[in-house]
């Protein structure tokens, strides 16, 4: 008893664990679909230390893709493994897990490293959304309903959580930063692509939720107050480009310029000053972009962080420091040295913790799907392509070259939100993959005489 009097979350944690493992074998999809519509939720969480929510979360997402992995390996004879980079990942895991033995040896906090390590098994939940949805369009069409209503509610989420910082914090116009919130946007620009492609491509109905889901994106992109993000929108939306038809991408561009102007005009008719504001705001936020030293400090931490990094890196190169190993580095915006575990550059941050070799491991995972994904999005131009599949293949794709450029700016494999990302980008490449060769087959069956 002194156990459930110690951590009362125990009990709400065992009870949602067992009602999550009732339905992930009765109803798979179910699970699934609640794992998609609590991750507004889990990922957002501000609590500081462990909070109730995460241990809870934490508890039952881990537990059950765990023992789903289990239950399917052994139990089911249907091959889950389907490729080398199915194999990579599962190896990473596997790998990532010996780490252990390094993270005692450096004394680092094991709680503390199992949870860092835990955020890594969120990418595994590809494999039961792949067997799931990826079986046909119907499927498809369900994953991304709950996919598009998760992603609104983290739009929404982020921008109430935003008013509310300014309600509580802002007094003058240059505090309007301080409301922001970061975390997210990798996300919402991964929506955006995939959205934007979809407006295009789609019946009009789905072209409806389609828009509202890429508005609701962009505003939350937009609170994120991140330059990097706002950038990779224009360069994201032209890869797309290229693998579409010369109607569709004038459509994309005059639709682009039209909700460009159209936010711009609104946020003048509701509030002028603010707009303004905001305008010169963001002007000067890209103008810094230019900055790479003596003004811009964000990039200089990035830089300092990584070579404090590196130094303990060529302490240990092959087995790393540990998951959640600190290291001291200068931080010249607060000007003191802080002792930190978190690389913003994140090739770096995963070598430091993991060591090369089982650091290259996950970068081939990315590396293999990075070029499953090109193939995709090739493949989606046949004219035998659903729509739905053809955009999602697209979008995704065109957002894999800003992945790689959020790891370098952003340290996302110790996130949650960012192994969560990666997990989307697998089963939207594997699902697309299934289903392009199903109607490519269907295509080539009907035209035979």
């Amino acid at each position: 008893m002194s156990v459930f009097a110690d951590w009362p979350w125990l009990i709400p944690a065992i009870g949602c664990g067992v009602a999550l493992l009732m339905l992930m074998v009765r109803f798979p999809r179910v699970w699934l679909g609640v794992f998609l519509l609590a991750l507004p939720v889990f990922l957002t969480d501000t609590g500081k230390g462990i909070s109730v929510t995460e241990a809870v979360g934490g508890s039952v997402f881990t537990l059950a893709i765990i023992l789903w992995m289990l239950w399917r390996l052994a139990l089911d004879p249907r091959p889950l493994i389907k490729g080398w980079t199915d194999f990579l990942l599962l190896f990473f895991i596997v790998a990532a897990f010996a780490n252990v033995i390094v993270a005692k040896l450096n004394n680092v906090d094991l709680v503390d490293w199992g949870v860092d390590w835990s955020y890594f098994l969120l990418m595994l939940y590809y494999f039961p959304f792949r067997e799931e949805f990826g079986k046909d369009n119907k499927s498809f069409g369900i994953f991304l309903s709950l996919a598009a209503v998760s992603s609104s509610l983290m739009a929404i989420h982020s921008a109430y959580t935003f008013k509310q910082k300014l309600a509580e914090n802002v007094v003058y116009a240059y505090q309007i930063m301080s409301g922001r919130s970061a975390m997210l946007g990798p996300i919402f620009l991964l929506c955006i692509c995939v959205a934007a492609v979809i407006i295009i491509q789609a019946e009009w109905k789905t072209k409806i939720v389609a828009t509202i889901v890429l508005l609701l994106n962009l505003v939350a992109l937009g609170l994120t107050f991140t330059r990097t993000l706002w950038i990779l929108v224009l360069p994201c939306i032209m890869l797309a480009m290229l693998f579409m038809h010369k109607r569709q991408n004038i459509r994309l561009v005059l639709g682009a310029i039209g909700t460009v102007v159209v936010m711009f005009a609104v946020g003048f008719v509701i509030n002028p000053k603010i707009a303004v504001i905001t305008a010169k705001f963001v002007e000067s936020r890209i103008a810094s972009s230019s900055q790479l030293s003596g003004g811009d400090h964000s990039f200089e931490t990035r830089l300092l962080e990584a070579s404090n990094a590196w130094r303990k890196v060529k302490e240990s190169p092959i087995g790393g420091n540990g998951l959640r190993a600190r290291f001291v580095t200068w931080a010249p915006i607060e000007q003191w040295h802080n002792s930190t575990a978190f690389v913003h550059i994140g090739y770096v941050g995963l070598i430091h913790k993991l060591g090369f070799p089982t650091a290259f491991i996950l970068f081939a995972v990315l590396i293999g799907f990075s070029y499953r994904g090109l193939m995709a999005a090739i493949r989606a131009r046949h004219p035998s392509a659903p729509p739905l599949v053809r955009s999602v293949a697209i979008g995704v794709f065109a957002f894999i070259p800003a992945m790689y450029v959020n790891i370098f700016m952003a340290g996302i494999f110790d996130q949650r939100y960012g192994n969560v990302m990666f997990a989307f980008i697998f089963m939207s490449v594997a699902m697309s993959e299934n289903l392009l060769r199903q109607a490519r087959l269907e295509f080539t069956t009907q035209q035979l005489p």
